[in-house]
């Protein structure tokens, strides 16, 4: 739980959101009390995913085409390093702890992760084109979406060596992943091939395997799920909406109506908006959670592609390092 302090709560500032623009190789700030764009970062060739660590102002993302992560300062809004990983890095998550980074190479077969304080590197081998990298919230597993291999990598994260695989046995090529905030539930975005029906797995997490599946919309991509458990948010970038489901029964609510391909969803840590963001509209659609309703849309950049929400209180003052020379 946030505390609150006396003239600084977040009622009256808001978070700061980031969206990384995979056209334009920018990212997108967004104040989410005002929802308006209050910044833009530069960063390198085809920015797709991005995370922000719990515990610093800094915020990582991936470069698909550089084959690199950005390493951003999210109180000078610039890029401060750049990491080389492995081919076509696409999903990118931070461990709670803020310790290790985790990025999805897409084309060569592996996760890489990151020591958050030194940028050492290791490369863990996880199936064929991985996606998507989701937490559990102690922080001890890693779930890794492996696309064409079409199963779940459980990673232990002080090992990081894997401990299951968990097939996808009611749809194909998994994307997105959520975990819910206790931790017994992961929901998987399953992308399909244009053909097949689109759904979403819902697995038990204690006996990794999968309990439930959910229609939703044409290829699903983007997975949310509310800070207090009680939602889900499903995009679907074939048809342009967004699936909400009950996360206590696995059933759907209502769908909302988007911008064009809405690639993903977050939502900010006090559960009351969602953010998705809409690759071919390039901009970000606002979601009123309480009434699951579109409140507006953002004008962002070109192919807007993913989003994360920092939970860093931009509001306290940072002293400047003393000069010691």
């Amino acid at each position: 739980m946030k505390r609150k302090r006396k003239g600084h709560s977040r009622k009256s500032r808001g978070y700061r959101a980031y969206f990384t623009n995979f056209g334009d190789d920018t990212i997108s700030i967004v104040n989410t009390r005002t929802d308006q764009v209050t910044g833009t970062i530069s960063v390198r060739d085809q920015p797709d995913g991005i995370t922000t660590s719990p515990i610093k102002p800094t915020a990582y993302v991936s470069n698909t085409n550089d084959n690199s992560v950005s390493v951003l300062d999210l109180i000078r809004n610039t890029e401060i390093k750049t990491i080389p990983v492995g081919q076509g890095p696409v999903g990118i998550a931070t461990l709670p702890s803020g310790k290790k980074i985790y990025v999805a190479n897409f084309d060569d077969q592996t996760v890489s992760v990151i020591d958050a304080l030194t940028y050492q590197v290791n490369p863990v081998e996880v199936g064929m084109n991985p996606f998507d990298i989701a937490f559990s919230p102690d922080g001890k597993k890693a779930y890794v979406s492996v696309t064409v291999s079409n199963y779940i990598a459980v990673l232990n994260t002080l090992t990081d060596e894997i401990i299951t695989t968990i097939p996808i046995t009611n749809g194909r090529f998994p994307r997105d992943l959520a975990v819910t905030p206790n931790g017994k539930k992961l929901y998987v975005a399953n992308r399909t091939s244009v053909n097949d029906p689109s759904t979403a797995s819902v697995i038990d997490t204690t006996q990794n395997t999968v309990i439930g599946s959910i229609n939703v919309g044409i290829r699903p991509n983007g997975v949310a799920v509310t800070p207090d458990g009680k939602k889900v948010f499903i995009t679907n970038i074939g048809s342009n909406n967004v699936t909400v489901v009950n996360a206590h029964t696995d059933t759907i609510i209502t769908t909302i109506d988007v911008g064009e391909g809405p690639t993903d969803v977050a939502v900010t840590p006090d559960g009351k908006k969602a953010y998705v963001t809409n690759y071919y509209s390039g901009n970000v659609s606002v979601i009123l959670v309480a009434k699951n309703s579109v409140i507006t849309a953002i004008p962002t950049g070109t192919q807007t592609s993913d989003g994360d929400i920092s939970t860093f209180p931009f509001h306290k003052r940072i002293k400047p390092k003393a000069n010691r020379a």
